[in-house]
């Protein structure tokens, strides 16, 4: 299966297959992408993605047609809801009512999918998880596809495919996982979902990221976008030498700014949850989430919560040959959603 996650500034690819005991990354590449390709998550101009998915694909060298793709967080919306027990024809009209209270978007201008937390029925009452996309996202991401004569086996939110690649698969195993935060640093934007007791329960989108710690900091030490983008992997929150303090600081105060953010997202999210449906942890994923000393920042706005960086490798080993195996999991962070979404079954459901 081939993974596809194409963000505001690059597309990512990853082939998964399957082996005798576990799945196995064979390959994995990116390709930049124009600034104008993709404005907050909807495709601008199909033929510059298409030739960019093209080039990625080539890089990766496979013959596989069957894809995955992510739907960015942005655009799309997934909440647990409580209803009514019913049968199946009933519940799809009850969730197409219940989901107008919840939904940001006009309902008549999304897709929408849902699927029964079976084990979690209580008093006449269940819980549905249920995801939407907007049309607007959908449609030109599926004509990209088309266009290469791709078969498109699923389109996902990205929450989904972050949760696959970084939380334990096996069978039985994700209920247990209790109150985890996972949070995805991308290059424009860090998404954030809350798991508990096995699946998603809330999710958000936050309009910010790598690409604006980079340009603070250009901008505040009068510096070329490619210096700044050095100085931040290098010196990142630790101060190594004497001309590291601005650079810290900076870089501190921009973080904190987009932490605290996240925080309100979890203040918001725990007015809809339960009392037993706390954060217990914290995992990290993106290419942000390499920046040295993010964990602690984290840890200082979470005080009690367990922070770290997410394990790619978490349900995939690597190709014993090719590039895979040279692939460091900091480079492999920058993959979670890709492989994530490589890892997907046929017949797997929204959870």
């Amino acid at each position: 299966m081939i993974g596809v996650d194409i963000s505001g500034r690059s597309i990512k690819a990853a082939e998964v297959i399957h082996g005798r005991r576990s799945l196995i990354l064979r390959n994995a590449s990116w390709a930049s992408l124009a600034p104008e390709a993709i404005r907050r998550g909807v495709i601008q101009n199909v033929p510059i993605v298409v030739k960019a998915l093209k080039k990625a694909l080539v890089d990766i060298s496979t013959d596989a047609n069957d894809v995955v793709a992510s739907i960015p967080e942005v655009q799309s919306f997934v909440r647990v809801l409580e209803l009514p027990v019913m049968g199946e024809a009933e519940m799809n009209e009850a969730v197409q009512w219940a989901i107008r209270r919840h939904i940001p978007f006009d309902l008549d201008h999304v897709y929408v999918d849902w699927e029964l937390l079976s084990d979690e029925k209580k008093e006449g009452q269940c819980h549905v998880l249920v995801g939407a996309a907007q049309r607007a996202v959908v449609d030109p991401l599926l004509e990209v596809f088309d266009t290469l004569g791709l078969n498109v086996v699923a389109l996902e939110l990205e929450a989904e495919a972050v949760v696959r690649c970084l939380l334990p698969r096996v069978a039985g195993e994700s209920r247990d996982i209790r109150g985890v935060l996972l949070i995805d640093l991308g290059a424009t934007s860090t998404n954030v979902v809350f798991f508990d007791r096995g699946a998603m329960r809330y999710t958000a989108s936050i309009q910010s990221g790598g690409d604006d710690l980079t340009q603070r900091l250009a901008d505040a030490l009068k510096l070329t976008l490619p210096a700044a983008v050095e100085k931040k992997a290098r010196v990142g929150l630790h101060e190594t030498g004497r001309d590291d303090a601005a650079v810290v600081k900076v870089l501190r105060d921009t973080l904190r700014d987009l932490i605290l953010r996240v925080e309100r997202i979890v203040r918001e999210m725990s007015v809809q949850l339960s009392a037993e449906q706390s954060i217990r942890a914290i995992l990290l994923s993106g290419g942000g989430a390499n920046l040295p000393g993010i964990s602690e920042l984290f840890g200082s706005v979470f005080p009690g919560v367990s922070v770290q960086l997410g394990n790619p490798w978490t349900n995939l080993s690597r190709a014993r040959r090719g590039r895979t195996a040279r692939l460091t999991t900091e480079d492999a962070l920058h993959f979670a959603t890709a492989f994530g979404l490589a890892e997907r079954s046929r017949d797997e459901t929204i959870s």
